[in-house]
């Protein structure tokens, strides 16, 4: 069990199983790509090819924001608004997809980058996932 089902599962308030899931399955996909992201950033950042990969670099700290902000929002559940969220994880699900497209562009060159758009499909897909449980 990860730390996020614990809190989950120590919240006062009723989340539902079957969402209380979802959403460590979520939360702790963001929070995998915030750190794949920022990783992949620092390393694009030591690559000799740099000025090649700015957009990718600037991609990966868009996304790790992002990412992070919805883990954030996530674990919050007193006074949930349930509209907030959903945009929330569509502009999530949208920020990772951009960025496993931009990192798949140099994953044939740069490992890191394979790492970090993998981690960035993982996220959409949790991301996804959840909001089809929220409706």
């Amino acid at each position: 069990m990860t730390v996020t089902a614990e809190m989950l599962d120590a919240h006062p308030g009723d989340l539902g199983a079957a969402e209380r899931r979802a959403l460590a399955e979520c939360i702790d996909r963001c929070l995998d790509c915030v750190q794949a992201c920022t990783a992949c950033a620092d390393a694009c950042l030591a690559e000799d090819m740099v000025t090649e990969l700015r957009r990718c670099i600037r991609t990966d700290l868009d996304c790790a924001d992002i990412c992070d902000a919805t883990a954030r929002i996530l674990s919050r559940h007193t006074g949930y608004g349930a509209d907030v969220t959903r945009d929330v994880l569509a502009a999530c699900a949208a920020a990772c997809a951009a960025c496993a497209a931009e990192c798949d562009r140099h994953a044939g060159t740069h490992e890191h980058c394979a790492v970090c758009a993998e981690a960035c499909r993982r996220c959409e897909r949790a991301c996804r996932d959840l909001l089809t449980k929220l409706g």
